[in-house]
């Protein structure tokens, strides 16, 4: 009996988590996911295939923090276009991660992102991993490339979703 009713509890709150459109969900140490109402992508050629735009960027700073209205939970970054590997994203842009994912996001450092939007101005964020300092965009370029080559098949999903 305790089983099914900590199955229900667990339930409920998957659905109240889902209310507010964006789920955080963390996979291994260095990606910080922060997912639509669609199951989480599980492989680079799942995002590739997902992905709107996918980019690598610098961050040049910490932005404001939403705290009301529709936004309302998600941290802004401003960061500068160092590559675009599918769609497009301006040379700065602002990019929103939930406050939870974005803890991990340093001024001065690199990421590979996967963004949807722009919604008023802000790329809302689907994906994030830290990219070393050493490592290229040509050769991040050439992984994302070989991953959208793979062409990956997966269930059409609603990103902009609220149900």
């Amino acid at each position: 009996m305790k089983i099914i009713m900590l199955g229900a509890v667990g339930l409920g709150v998957l659905a109240a988590a889902g209310v507010g459109g964006f789920v955080y969900v963390q996979q291994g140490d260095d990606v910080a996911h922060a997912e639509s109402l669609c199951a989480a992508t599980t492989s680079d050629a799942a995002e590739a295939a997902r992905a709107q735009n996918l980019a690598l960027v610098s961050v040049v700073e910490r932005g404001r923090f939403v705290s009301k209205g529709e936004g309302a939970g998600l941290q802004v970054f401003k960061v500068r276009t160092e590559a675009v590997f599918k769609g497009s994203l301006p040379d700065e842009a602002e990019i929103a991660l939930p406050e939870a994912s974005s803890e991990k996001l340093q001024a001065g450092s690199r990421y590979e992102v996967s963004v949807l939007g722009p919604e008023d101005g802000t790329w809302l964020t689907r994906f994030v991993r830290a990219v070393p300092a050493s490592e290229t965009a040509d050769a991040v370029g050439a992984h994302w490339k070989a991953e959208i080559a793979k062409k990956f098949v997966e269930t059409p999903c609603d990103d902009t979703s609220g149900s």
